[in-house]
């Protein structure tokens, strides 16, 4: 018996199927159908999967609903949804998140007794909030800011509050611990609470604030929901506040007593958790954390927009688009060179898979940009180094390196660039000021549900070799008629052209 063996048998009865006719359609003998209807044998064809569903006469509905139950039949149920889980992740990433406004909600001056008393108690969400909303403005405010969190990544006030933190030149600095599941479980909505942090989290960088989450392992519903009283802790350098899961309840702290030994006991279990992240934040530190992570001693994969054209970027190439007012331009370009030398070597492996869309070829033909490349460090591509450098990727497209992608992935965000092995990976974006963020991955149940969805595309989301290599030819041969491919490409840019 299983989910898909219970469905099987639900259509036939229901569109009251002849059982033989259906296994004489399917060139399969009577007896091997009805162990598939009866579930003592999975179903592993999908090409017999779709006879069996054309002779049914499925809506696509139907087709739909049974098709998730051979998947999860086949792979499992919580493998199922975490590809889902991450698919979702990776559709709904932002081009470039418009910075969300502070809550429109009136708040008044805090009260005078409120400042004077050492501790009240908040007894509703409204209060709770209006709290909230002063501690965070207040601390945003101060030269050397800095604000403590002890709580789950879910309440979407405390979060959209955050992310309007106007970024200053001396941002406060936010540290996060949160708990994560110690084993797989799924919530009742079939989300899977690890994936669903990174993404409640997402919008703080991309605000571009100076904010660090670190995470411990525990059964979250145990530690933060299940009747404990006070689990969430939100401390400034002024107050701390106190309060339930659900925040409806709280205490606030402005003793400067309980303020310290709080903050002693923050740090205490901060020492005993990891950081959620690496986060790169210059150009150097990039090639020295990128290009020392051992990617092609194991299958690795990208899935971006743009094409994987790094590699090909030559010397000479290089020199012309590098800025020459650069501060410390040798130093960098050394660097730089030893980066992309590192890369290049990588691409007779056949451990490499780069994924793209066909979007990515036309913006990078139409801008001479790639966004893994700072902007204020070169001028585009011209349009010869452009041909030059896809004429290079097109010699490895029969390897089975480069793949175009189709399907629900054909929409996948300009914005957006994943790269995985078995044991590192990272996320490249954006953010509101049009900086690169890279985030090393450092978590393993994040790593692995990445790496698993990469190395397990269906195969109906790709291309075939032969049809991205006539997709990109055609595309530069229309560029170099003076034809643009498509009329209505999306070009995603944070910033105007500058000069070299």
């Amino acid at each position: 018996m299983s989910e898909f063996s219970d469905s099987f048998r639900e259509l036939i009865k229901e569109k009251d199927v002849n059982v033989y006719s259906m296994a004489l359609y399917c060139n399969t003998d009577r007896s091997t159908m009805y162990k598939y209807i009866s579930g003592k044998r999975k179903l592993k064809d999908m090409s017999l999967f779709k006879k069996i569903s054309e002779f049914m006469r499925l809506s696509p509905k139907e087709y739909q609903d049974f098709l998730r139950t051979y998947h999860i039949t086949n792979i499992g149920e919580y493998t199922y949804y975490c590809r889902q889980n991450v698919e979702n992740f990776i559709l709904n990433f932002p081009e470039n998140l418009i910075p969300p406004k502070p809550p429109e909600d009136s708040y008044g001056d805090l009260p005078d007794y409120f400042r004077k008393s050492p501790c009240f108690v908040l007894h509703s969400r409204v209060e709770i909030n209006n709290y909230l909303y002063w501690m965070i403005h207040q601390e945003s405010s101060a030269s050397e800011g800095h604000l403590a969190l002890l709580l789950q990544p879910d309440y979407e006030f405390l979060f959209h509050l955050l992310a309007s933190i106007k970024p200053s030149r001396t941002p406060v600095q936010i540290e996060h611990i949160f708990c994560l599941n110690t084993s797989e479980q799924m919530m009742e909505s079939k989300k899977i609470r690890n994936l669903l942090y990174m993404k409640k989290i997402m919008p703080l960088f991309f605000a571009g604030l100076d904010y660090h989450p670190y995470y411990f392992y525990d059964d979250i519903n145990a530690h933060f929901y299940n009747l404990n009283t006070l689990p969430c802790l939100l401390l400034t350098s002024s107050g701390a506040l106190m309060c339930s899961s659900d925040f409806k309840q709280g205490i606030l702290y402005y003793d400067a007593e309980i303020l310290a030994f709080l903050r002693k006991m923050y740090d205490n279990i901060k020492k005993k958790t990891s950081p959620l992240f690496h986060i790169v934040n210059s150009v150097l530190d990039e090639c020295h954390t990128l290009g020392g992570t051992g990617w092609n001693l194991s299958p690795s994969y990208g899935i971006q927009a743009e094409p994987c054209l790094a590699p090909y970027i030559t010397p000479e190439i290089l020199e012309r688009v590098m800025y020459k007012s650069l501060p410390m331009r040798d130093a960098l370009m050394a660097n730089i060179r030893e980066f992309l030398a590192a890369a290049k070597s990588r691409i007779p492996s056949s451990h490499m898979h780069a994924y793209h869309t066909r979007q990515g070829i036309l913006h990078f033909l139409e801008t001479g940009r790639l966004q893994e490349i700072p902007e204020e460090i070169y001028c585009p591509f011209n349009i010869q180094e452009r041909f030059q450098m896809l004429e290079n990727m097109l010699q490895y497209m029969s390897a089975g390196i480069y793949h175009m992608l189709k399907g629900p992935l054909e929409n996948l965000p300009l914005n957006l660039h994943l790269s995985f092995t078995s044991y590192n990976g990272y996320i490249l974006f954006r953010n509101h000021a049009g900086k690169n963020i890279y985030l090393i991955i450092e978590e393993s149940s994040m790593l692995s549900a990445f790496m698993d969805y990469a190395s397990n595309l269906d195969e109906s989301y790709v291309c075939t070799p032969e049809e991205t290599a006539s997709f990109i030819r055609e595309a530069m041969q229309k560029y170099k008629s003076g034809s643009t491919p498509h009329p209505n490409i999306r070009f995603y840019s944070s910033k105007p052209l500058q000069n070299p």
